[in-house]
């Protein structure tokens, strides 16, 4: 287990899957969270349940002005911002998979808004306080489906290339400043951003547990600050005896 006692790290999509498993880990390594959603219920179920290892912020990383406001409101309350963890994502807006052309201007613009512009406004929002500390881990959650697109899956696979680019940019721009950018893409994991899909049956057979895909974020946490992974690809190892 990493000691990352008396960090306090920000977490988006905080409210279930990968966030919500992260939120823990952190609990049990020593950090302070503070759990970015819009799911406020939920939100709050976890907070409670973490205790003085965790305050709840409801808000929508879609809104300037709130990741602003999180930003400004986090460093008021503990004077710092060590690290950010960019969680929050859609697969889908809603239904099965569909051919781009098929593909509605709403649909892509809300899966864009939420996974890509969503990861560059917490980004940009907590770096003048990382460059003013000359210190900070920002680990971007992409996918698999960034570095290789998915038919029928259009929108979702550009935003999470998207996260890579914008990572990669920022990674070179503040290395050097002591702020650490790293990317990380999981392959799927068993969270509930499979209920976006319209059947079960499109579940992978093999899939990561959100604790497995946590575990590796605190590992990223953990390196000597002269090292970064960046694209890191974390996968399930298909269960025996099964083929395909």
């Amino acid at each position: 287990m990493q000691d990352l006692s008396g960090r306090i790290i920000l977490i988006t999509g905080a409210a279930g899957g990968i966030g919500a498993a992260t939120a823990r880990a952190l609990a049990g390594a020593g950090a302070h969270s503070v759990l970015v959603d819009r799911e406020g219920l939920a939100l709050d179920t976890l907070a409670a349940e973490l205790g003085a290892a965790a305050t709840a912020f409801p808000s929508d990383v879609t809104s300037e002005p709130e990741m602003a406001r999180m930003a400004a409101e986090t460093l008021a309350a503990h004077g710092r911002i060590d690290g950010l963890i960019t969680a929050a994502g859609i697969l889908r807006t809603g239904g099965q998979p569909r051919p781009l052309a098929d593909t509605s201007y709403e649909e892509w613009r809300t899966i864009i808004n939420v996974n890509l512009t969503g990861t560059f406004l917490a980004n940009r929002a907590v770096l003048p306080a990382m460059l003013a500390q000359r210190q900070g881990d920002i680990i971007n959650i992409s996918s698999t489906s960034g570095r290789q697109g998915r038919a029928f899956d259009g929108p979702y696979s550009a935003s999470k290339f998207g996260i890579i680019g914008l990572s990669e940019s920022l990674a070179e721009e503040v290395q050097r400043d002591g702020v650490r950018v790293q990317t990380l893409l999981p392959d799927a994991v068993d969270t509930g951003l499979w209920g976006q899909s319209g059947t079960v049956a499109l579940k992978p057979r093999a899939m990561l547990a959100p604790d497995r895909v946590a575990a590796f974020i605190l590992y990223l946490l953990g390196l000597p600050r002269d090292t970064f992974l960046l694209n890191a690809v974390i996968a399930p190892v298909p269960q025996r005896g099964r083929r395909g």
